[in-house]
């Protein structure tokens, strides 16, 4: 954009702090998570769904189609305006994490003793796979972990590494049950007060970066498992029981999404690229 308007980066801001500037008009884009615009645009809320991607291909092929589209303008729609979406930045896959032995399907989810977050839709989405949910602030896990108060954990690998979680709990299952999505949004208001070439500009360069982040994003991931399988000797495992995993959790989406009044997109959203 250099030469077309100016950009100041503020670094250092977290998520629900950065859509209450932006929902003021105090910043003028931002990368986001979903559930940080729960209180203006709850629908977006269901991107974090556990078992909603049947794997990176196709969590890509919807938000960068017409159904990633029809988000972008049920956005604009709830909020009258004031947030734009510009782009679906992310792609880095949560797998899980266990003490003994990979989880090879299902049945190895009966009983497991599963540290989950702190969040009531994941948590009833883990319960009917069978898990036993240890609920755990993420400075307690790496001890609940060692002292076998937990038998696994879920995350990404850049997570794991960074809290070091893989000395207590060296086998690591790409279950990819959840796929991180930020959203590039923009204050309606601020963007309608530019000129139509400055406008241009910027919606091109956000494609431009949201085609590199998603990129560089998955690059790093890749980066991730391979650390912790070099260097750290953790053992990889796949998991075999994607359709079983989403057939099984799909009750709970389609409860919690109408309850958001957004049916017809998460159907939108589980076809895409069939």
């Amino acid at each position: 954009l250099a030469g077309v308007v100016d950009v100041e980066i503020k670094s250092g801001v977290d998520d629900d702090e950065a859509v209450r500037a932006l929902a003021a008009g105090k910043l003028g884009g931002a990368v986001v998570s979903p559930s940080s615009l729960r209180n203006i645009a709850r629908c977006v809320t269901l991107l974090d769904l556990i078992g909603l991607w049947r794997d990176r291909n196709h969590w890509k092929k919807s938000l960068d189609g017409e159904t990633g589209r029809q988000l972008a303008a049920l956005v604009d729609r709830v909020t009258a305006g004031r947030i734009i979406v510009m782009g679906y930045w992310g792609g880095t896959r949560r797998h899980l994490l266990t003490r003994s032995g990979g989880v090879s399907g299902i049945k190895g989810l009966a009983n497991l003793r599963l540290t989950v977050p702190l969040n009531p839709v994941q948590s009833k989405i883990w319960k009917a796979l069978g898990v036993r949910r240890v609920f755990l602030r993420r400075s307690d896990i790496l001890s609940a972990l060692r002292d076998g108060t937990a038998e696994g954990t879920e995350g990404d690998a850049e997570m794991i590494l960074r809290e070091r979680l893989f000395e207590a709990a060296p086998h690591l299952t790409e279950t990819g049950h959840a796929i991180a999505t930020r959203l590039f949004v923009f204050n309606g208001k601020a963007l309608g007060r530019l000129r139509e070439v400055e406008r241009k500009a910027i919606r091109a360069a956000a494609g431009e970066a949201t085609t590199w982040a998603k990129e560089f994003e998955m690059k790093r991931e890749m980066e991730m498992i391979a650390l912790l399988r070099d260097r750290h000797g953790v053992r990889i495992y796949r998991f075999r029981d994607r359709g079983a995993f989403i057939s099984i959790t799909r009750p709970i989406r389609h409860r919690f999404t109408r309850e958001l009044g957004a049916m017809r997109l998460l159907v939108s959203l589980e076809q895409a690229g069939r």
